[in-house]
């Protein structure tokens, strides 16, 4: 079958016009592998490697489009592609030759991760790790990534959190605050001993002054509805859940 005319497409790929009226649609890769710029002629055999090889090269190019518009991690490109329907045979060649190229590149992403991280969240090291990981990057690039996360930059984030959380409380008992503080830094992913120390650094406000204040809070509320000892018994148990006690 002879082509009769060949056509250069934006992306770089070709449109070959066939003589029973066929179109065909062929990467550069293949239009110079098979020669078709200087044979004009194209048989069934022919035809079927070169539809096999756009489907790769096909793959190829919606992932290296796909890294352009947002930078991936090696699995996550891989996932991507596959929801799209692509095969797994054209995934992987795709995901060698990216990476390769140095397009697709974990511990530059690792890297770039780990800043973006530093200079946006409230996110500690062993959040950061996580997602890492979840996102298929490998142990020790992760641990080389994190270096630049200083200890330093840690105990100032802690702080900042420490001071935050204090100020927002007009309720809770130094005990019971103290608890939530905790808590919120290991959910953020920073290192426990760091966190107890700085808990201990900070200063609180005195548990009296704070037990009388949310105590004539209790007390204007709950009157609505108790008087006398049940007043009592409910306001004491409502402090006790917030932490105080006698």
């Amino acid at each position: 079958m002879e082509i009769k005319k060949l056509k250069r497409n934006k992306n770089g790929s070709y449109t070959l016009f066939l003589e029973n009226g066929e179109e065909l649609t062929a990467y550069e890769e293949v239009i110079l592998k098979y020669e078709l710029l200087l044979s004009k002629k194209i048989d069934a055999q022919k035809r079927q490697a070169i539809l096999h090889e756009n489907a790769i090269w096909d793959t190829y190019y919606q992932g290296l489009k796909a890294i352009k518009v947002k930078p991936r991690t090696k699995k996550e490109l891989g996932e991507d592609l596959k929801k799209k329907g692509y095969t797994e045979e054209n995934v992987a060649f795709t995901l060698q030759k990216l990476e390769e190229q140095k397009y697709l590149d974990n511990q530059r992403y690792a890297d770039s991760y780990v800043h973006n991280q530093i200079l946006t969240t409230s996110w500690g090291p062993l959040k950061i790790r996580n997602a890492l990981l979840q996102k298929g990057v490998e142990e020790q690039m992760i641990m080389d990534a994190l270096q630049q996360y200083e200890q330093s930059t840690e105990q100032e984030k802690i702080k900042k959190k420490i001071a935050h959380m204090i100020k927002a409380n007009h309720t809770k008992s130094t005990s019971f605050l103290k608890q939530k503080i905790k808590q919120a830094c290991i959910h953020d992913g920073y290192h426990l001993e760091l966190i107890q120390e700085e808990i201990e650094k900070a200063s609180f406000e005195e548990d009296k002054t704070l037990k009388e204040k949310e105590y004539l809070k209790l007390k204007n509320r709950l009157s609505r509805k108790y008087q006398g000892e049940e007043l009592e018994r409910q306001i004491k148990m409502k402090l006790y859940q917030k932490g105080f006690t006698e």
